[in-house]
């Protein structure tokens, strides 16, 4: 008897019963894995790694030099959808990822839905001093929530991150890393000046 062709029935016998035990299942997972990605890396990196719908993700840098130099960032990130709050999600940074580096790196990572999500770095050196606030970053979300069955989101939400993620790195790291539904996150750096 060939056990390989018979392994395929096997496992969705395996996942009827389990579902028939009354385990309910989540309407749909979501994962986002980063493993052992850039270690050691010099100068700037940017990632952005989404699984699920809806997800908006920026990283952006600015630098500049000058008499009447000015780095500007702006973004602008608007949502407005039904959300399955039932979804499971889950992010997680393995291995040795981002670790040892140096330099500006900056990391969303996202699991769920309508989630937003901003790394941004200005720099500038210029003869005249600036003002600084956060007028350039907004971000809007307008959710219509859909819940499980019984009227309660049922997936699970789990972020994940190994010691060793990071570790040693020198310079600017941001990192945003949400599993759910309707997170807003930001990070921003803003270095100025007058020389």
């Amino acid at each position: 008897m060939n056990i390989r062709a018979l392994l395929p029935g096997l496992l969705l016998l395996a996942s009827g019963i389990a579902l028939a035990d009354g385990v309910a299942a989540p309407s749909s997972i979501n994962q986002s894995v980063l493993n052992n990605v850039a270690p050691g890396y010099r100068g700037n990196v940017g990632v952005n790694q989404a699984a699920g719908d809806q997800q908006q993700q920026a990283n952006g840098r600015a630098i500049a030099l000058g008499s009447n130099a000015k780095a500007t960032t702006s973004f602008i990130q608007k949502n407005s959808i039904g959300s399955d709050l039932s979804q499971a999600a889950r992010a997680s940074i393995e291995g040795n990822s981002f670790a040892n580096g140096s330099g500006a790196v900056g990391v969303n990572q996202s699991a769920g839905a309508s989630t937003q999500q901003v790394n941004a770095m200005r720099i500038s050196v210029s003869a005249y001093p600036q003002g600084m606030d956060d007028s350039e970053l907004a971000q809007t979300s307008t959710l219509q929530p859909n819940f499980g069955a019984d009227g309660t989101p049922s997936g699970e939400h789990r972020l994940d991150m190994s010691d060793s993620a990071f570790k040693g790195s020198q310079g600017v790291v941001q990192l945003n890393q949400s599993a759910g539904v309707g997170n807003h996150m930001a990070n921003t750096l803003s270095i100025r000046v007058a020389d």
